[in-house]
């Protein structure tokens, strides 16, 4: 089964080395395209790793959406700038946490609303 995923970037050159990683797991349909301007906001998270296990393999590790708001209610990543490249493809299920992680690492965001599917 494959998992649909949609991220973000600032950059093209950002969004062309994580594909180019993409293409070494199990991934279809990888695209990337150039965002017009649109009035349309989304709310982006950046990912990070969640639990004691930074590989993503096993029990309690994983990647996950990172904390968004302080307990002051404001953002904690201090990062507004426009990410107007963009990632689509489909993973498999197996890869799932890999292909995060290549997006983690390559500063991409994705839609919150994704991540909790």
């Amino acid at each position: 089964m494959y998992k649909a995923i949609q991220a973000f970037f600032k950059s093209e050159n950002d969004a062309e080395t994580a594909k180019a990683d993409l293409n070494k797991i199990k991934a279809n349909n990888i695209r990337v395209d150039h965002l017009p301007e649109s009035d349309r906001t989304l709310l982006l998270t950046p990912l990070a790793y969640s639990g004691n296990n930074t590989s993503g393999m096993g029990a309690g590790g994983g990647i996950v959406a990172a904390f968004t708001k302080n307990n002051e209610g404001k953002g904690v990543t201090g990062d507004n700038k426009s990410r107007d490249y963009t990632i689509e493809c489909e993973v498999a299920e197996d890869d799932y946490q890999e292909a995060l992680k290549i997006i983690m690492e390559n500063d991409g965001h994705m839609d919150k609303k994704m991540l909790e599917k």
